[in-house]
């Protein structure tokens, strides 16, 4: 039980640093810091970025709902 609260916990933290990260990456973007380029590897990294986003999200509502 102790466990998998500190796993919940986790993932809650791992959520928000993720979330966080997102926010600078947004807010370098519109001041124009960041570049738009159109390489695979930013488009790939950006596909991960987002499927780790939606894991954490159903995980959690999985968790609190059954």
């Amino acid at each position: 039980m102790i466990s998998g609260f500190i796993f919940a916990i986790a993932l809650v933290f791992g959520g928000l640093a993720v979330m966080r990260f997102g926010i600078f990456q947004i807010r370098k973007f519109k001041k124009g810091e960041t570049k738009v380029t159109k390489k695979v590897s930013e488009q790939l990294a950006f596909v991960i970025f987002f499927v780790i986003i939606l894991g954490l999200i159903i995980y959690s509502v999985n968790d609190l709902l059954f």
